[in-house]
């Protein structure tokens, strides 16, 4: 028995020999932690940190954590400290993760050590204050120049610092690539010009660069991330290159002065949100070969007054059109088969659409507060009037609805105050909660025989109904 407690001691020793940690903190999520840092352990042995947690103003980062080397700062490690203004990477750390300094708005300095071969996403994107990334001149995989970070091993620009003067750049041959959110929020870029070495251009690479007045893109760009352009206010036009297949969500959004958009007919697909809030906008040619304008494309696009949809367009999706104000009329081709929910609503100026009659299925609110619309056949092969399609379309004075469709929903036709008729097929089995609510004007109503299941609040405030025909039964 003496022997136990004497086993139990070098079992003890080998457990702080083996794991060095053993004597750290512990945070919530599981991450060590050691003074200022919370760290995790890789397989190699070395250590990560994934997190800092000080508010001082001049960092030195610690080459060691409990005595186990640091080889990386992990994504978004030392986002939003805004007392920051230096901090020096030591030598042993071997990458730094995406975003790793995310609006640390006051830091100005940063010192990168050789050691430093891996770099991700923009690690100072809306950094700005920073004027300086101290980079030997002979660093293996860092450039720092003109106030611009770039990666020798992938030739990517990663960071255009945010205190360089104000004006215009031309980003040096030999480039290959914009890296993810590399010029964001970026407000001292007026104008930029791009190599014919340039071929991709990473999500959010001018996000936010609210003074950048133009853009020169090569035909060698065939590829445009995801809100690349996002915010770009004072982008007045562009051309995407011809190499170019797919406008990505966002691409666009809030480029509330871009006014000249020339898309090649190679572009195949517009993402969600791609030019929404382009307040500016016109008119915009669409590639032949899109087959679906998405989720709220061009939502917001309050000086749109003429698109032409391409003749393979099967849907508009949810919110497509939604407060297009100045929209007058728009030719939806014969493939179209779905209209989303709101995808027109508020196209206050929106006088006349013809769907096609294999258009089955339309989305809720697809045509509220169109205040302009004055007749409208719905499709043969719809089904159903959704909740609020025409709800506040306030000039609406004649609905032609088919026989097929079975359900007429609440609010489908809430304040149509032109509309004095309506004759509702014998298809329809249901009338929805205040379907009609507000029709002031409505006089005569055909009700469907065999009667439907009709809300007793479905003609509320129909002032002027003379009657149903036939009389609906109790």
């Amino acid at each position: 028995m003496r022997k136990l407690p004497a086993l139990l001691l070098a079992c003890m020793l080998c457990l702080l020999f083996v794991c060095p940690s053993a004597g750290a903190g512990q945070a919530g999520s599981g991450a060590l932690v050691s003074g200022d840092y919370e760290y995790i352990l890789q397989d190699n042995g070395t250590a990560v940190i994934t997190r800092y947690t000080g508010d001082s103003d001049v960092v030195v980062i610690p080459a060691r954590l409990d005595g186990i080397p640091v080889s990386a700062l992990g994504e978004k490690s030392f986002a939003w400290c805004p007392s920051l203004l230096d901090v020096t990477i030591p030598e042993g750390i071997t990458s730094i993760g995406d975003y790793a300094f995310l609006y640390c708005t006051g830091l100005a300095a940063v010192f990168m050590p050789d050691s430093l071969t891996d770099i991700g996403r923009n690690p100072f994107t809306a950094c700005s204050a920073l004027a300086d990334i101290i980079v030997s001149e002979d660093h293996p995989a860092l450039l720092f120049e003109d106030g611009v970070l770039f990666s020798r091993q992938d030739y990517r620009l990663v960071t255009f610092t945010a205190a360089r003067p104000s004006g215009p750049y031309s980003v040096p041959d030999g480039t290959r690539t914009i890296g993810a959110s590399a010029f964001y929020t970026c407000h001292n870029l007026t104008e930029l010009t791009l190599p014919e070495s340039v071929t991709a251009i990473g999500q959010k690479a001018f996000g936010l660069c609210v003074s950048l007045r133009s853009v020169t893109l090569p035909d060698s760009v065939d590829f445009i991330g995801a809100s690349a352009f996002f915010g770009c206010r004072g982008l007045r036009g562009l051309t995407v290159p011809a190499s170019v297949t797919s406008i990505a969500d966002k691409t666009f959004e809030d480029c509330t002065s871009l006014r000249e958009l020339h898309l090649p007919k190679t572009v195949r697909s517009i993402g969600n949100r791609a030019f929404m809030n382009c307040a500016s906008l016109e008119t915009i040619d669409l590639p032949p070969r899109i087959r679906e304008i998405s989720r709220s494309a061009f939502a917001g696009c309050k000086s749109l007054t003429r698109i032409v949809l391409p003749a393979r367009v099967t849907r508009i999706g949810d919110g497509a059109f939604l407060d297009c104000t100045s929209l007058e009329s728009i030719d939806i081709p014969q493939g179209v088969r779905s209209i989303g929910a709101d995808a027109f609503a508020g196209c206050c100026r929106l006088r006349e659409i013809i769907l096609p009659p294999e258009c089955s299925e339309i989305g809720a609110g697809a045509f509220r507060s169109c205040f302009a619309l004055a007749s409208f056949c719905v499709p043969d092969s719809a089904e159903t009037i959704p909740e609020e399609m025409f709800a506040g379309c306030t000039a609406l004075a004649e609905v032609f609805i088919p026989s097929g469709v079975r359900s007429i929903g609440a609010h489908a036709f809430l304040a149509c105050e032109q509309l004095t008729e309506i004759i509702i097929p014998d298809t329809v089995r249901s009338i929805g909660s205040q379907a009609f609510f507000g029709c002031r004007n409505l006089i005569r109503v055909s009700l469907p025989d065999p009667p439907a299941d009709i809300y007793p609040d479905a003609f509320e405030q129909c002032e002027n109904l003379a009657g149903f025909f036939p009389e609906p039964v109790p």
